[in-house]
Order: structure tokens, then sequence, then C-alpha cells
């Protein structure tokens, strides 16, 4: 058995020498472009996203990402039709936005069928809790898909930094395009990427296979599981009583470590604690923050950044009102650096405004979002007047 490796070193110089080891990165490089051309896996398309239909059924065309395992920045909408020239907005948000059936923007999207001449089209930028980063690239796929005008829901846990979220699923490859392109940015391009994902930003973009590889591995577990003849699938017994001390998620490791385990049972009370992280400055949200109001400003289109609202019996809470207002304050101070006639920001959560009507699931997550559509409309209206003054919604 000693006389393979043997042989192989010596045949092949395997890693004795700097000019063997760029012989094998070489092969590999070719051999992975080879595979690419033989097996050809399909990119990511706009059907790849799995959605619920809005109720009341919309024409909302929710975006998918560019590859299902990395949801940094968003496939370019099909063209429906060619003929018809639109007004795109682009949508961006969390599961505020858009959470099964339930879709602020599909609400809008049925009450304004037209600006100006244009049909409107809303396209939505969503995913579930998005971070100030993934906002970023949210806005960086509106501009290259030449957006008309940008909506932006503020989540108040926008307000805590980055590192209690870094195990989502969210992440991470695409944020080296969006981090670098300013200088003001490269320690967090530094800070908030590994060398691991700057190599599988570059062997992506190099190999469609490497592009696809959570297609391919998907349609091969389905191809060894059918052939598997030998084993049955089982369901995983879940422990009767799982420990409090491991939480499933790091920002929840988190509330647990610092105020105990109790906290996880009252969900007002959970959110209020996040959101009062205002308490403390926080440079990194402060940074992030900071960038999108830039980055819509440089943007060029209409656009309204509002503070998402919350439940009216959760703003009955006085700890939780309490933070709302921090909410409100932060958001004031960055309104009063804006300087674009066309950016507005909207720091009120809007509760008030329909709070007869409002019928919410928790916090955040509204039941119906019909109320709150009636309110924002027109909101929309107004701020996308003051780059077409003469233009109607209707």
């Amino acid at each position: 058995m000693n006389q393979i490796p043997t042989l192989l070193t010596e045949r092949f110089g395997l890693f004795r020498t700097w000019g063997s080891f760029a012989r094998v990165a070489g092969w590999v490089v070719v051999w992975c472009v080879v595979i690419g051309l033989i097996l050809s896996p399909a990119g990511p398309n706009i059907d790849d996203r799995d959605h619920a239909a809005d109720t009341p059924a919309s024409n909302v065309r929710y975006l998918s990402p560019t590859s299902r395992q990395d949801f940094g920045g968003f496939l370019a909408p099909h063209d429906t039709d060619p003929n018809d020239e639109q007004f795109t907005v682009a949508w961006i948000g969390g599961s505020e936005v858009k959470l099964d059936a339930v879709s602020v923007a599909g609400e809008v999207s049925n009450r304004i069928a037209s600006f100006g001449d244009r049909t409107v089209q809303i396209d939505g930028y969503t995913l579930i809790a998005p971070r100030p980063i993934d906002v970023l690239r949210a806005i960086d796929s509106a501009v290259a898909n030449d957006s008309d005008a940008i909506v932006i829901s503020i989540n108040a846990i926008w307000l805590t930094d980055e590192w209690s979220m870094r195990s989502w699923p969210n992440l991470d490859v695409a944020n080296l395009g969006t981090l670098w392109r300013w200088p003001r940015s490269w320690p967090w391009a530094l800070s908030l990427t590994s060398p691991a994902e700057v190599a599988w930003r570059v062997s992506r973009a190099a190999s469609p296979v490497v592009g696809a590889q959570n297609r391919l591995n998907e349609r091969a577990l389905e191809i060894v599981d059918a052939l598997d003849l030998t084993s049955q699938p089982t369901e995983a017994a879940a422990p009767e009583d799982p420990d409090p001390r491991l939480p499933t998620d790091p920002t929840t490791f988190w509330l647990v470590q610092e105020y105990g385990p109790s906290v996880m049972d009252d969900t007002t009370q959970r959110v209020a604690i996040m959101v009062e992280g205002l308490d403390v400055d926080s440079p990194v949200a402060d940074s992030f923050n900071l960038r999108i109001l830039e980055q819509v400003q440089s943007a060029g289109v209409p656009t309204l950044m509002y503070v998402a609202p919350f439940a009216p019996a959760a703003m009955a809470d006085p700890t939780f009102a309490a933070a709302a207002q921090q909410v409100e304050a932060y958001w004031t101070r960055l309104a009063n650096t804006n300087t674009s006639p066309i950016v507005e920001i909207e720091p009120t959560p809007m509760t008030a405004e329909f709070a007869e009507s409002a019928a919410f699931n928790d916090v955040v997550h509204m039941r119906d979002a019909g109320p709150f559509a009636d309110v924002i409309v027109p909101r929309l209206c107004a701020n996308w007047r003051t780059a077409h003054p003469t233009w109607e919604c209707s």
C-alpha cells in the first residue's frame, strides 16, 4: 500500500513543491469547469421561490434570491408585458410585509392600479428577518433592476447589531460586493465575511456546478434515497424535555443568557427587550442604517421608509411603548440628516391611524393588512409625486 502514494508522488508531484501545488490547484479548476460544462446545471430562476399566494389575490411579484442557499441579492423580474410601460415599485422588508397569505404589498397593489399613465407593478424584495446588510443588498438589486420607486419597511430589530444573528441562513457570500463598494465599509467587509465565504463567492462565479450546489445536492439525495432499498426513513424523536439553556437560534440564546428562560414566555416583553438595545450605543447598527439612508439618497428615485406598525395591544404595554418611543427617537434623528427631497422617513409607527380596525397575530405580524394599506397608500402617492408632481394615483 505504501507504494501507491509513493508512485503518485513521484508521478504527479503531489504537494511536495510549490510547483506541484500549483499543478494540483490548476487541475482542480479545470475539472470544475469541465464538470460544469458536462452537467450544465440550471441556474436559479424566478420560480424557485416558494410562497403562499396573497389573500386577497394580487399581482405582486415576489422575487427569488440569486441562489437557494444565499439570499444576497434578488433576480431581476420577468417583463410580463413588454408593451406596457410600468411604474415599478420595489418593496423591501421582512415577514411584517409578507408572511404566508398576508401581504401589505399585495393589499397596496390592489388599491393602486396606475400612477400617471403607467401601470403600477410592485416587486417584493422580502425575506424572513432581514438585517441591515440584507436591506442594503436588496436596495442594490432594486436599483440594478431599474425600479422607479422604493418602499422600505423598517424593522425595529435592525437596531440590534449584526453579531447576534450570525448563524441565520440569509448570509453572507454576497456581502463581498455590497461591503467592498465603499471604503468606509471595508472594516465590516473584513469582520463580517470569512475567507471561506470569499472562496465560495469566487468559485461560485467561476463554476456553475458550485453555483448550483444546493440544487444538485438535493437531486443527488433524491436519487440516493430512491436507490436505497435497505433502510426506511425514520423520524428523529424530539427530546421530551429540551434544555432551556440551549435555545434554537443565537438571538434567543442571547436573550435567555441575559434575562433568563422566562423571557421567552411573553412575546411583547421579549420584543421590547430587544428594541431596548438602543439604550446602548451600537456603532454597527448606526453604520449600516446610515449606509441605507445614503444608498436610497443616491438611488435617485422616490423612497418611503417607514417604521413597521406595532399591534395596539403591544403599544398599550408601558414597557413596550417606551421601547417604541426609542425607535421613533432613533429614526427621527436619522430623518433629520436626510437631504434628499424625494426620500421620506416616517419614524412614527402608524398604528394609531388604524388602531380601531387593526388585526394582529402578534406584535408586528398582521392578520389583515388591509387597514394599514388604506393608511399608507396616500403616503406612497405623495412620496411618488415628489419626483413626478403632475402624476396622480388611480
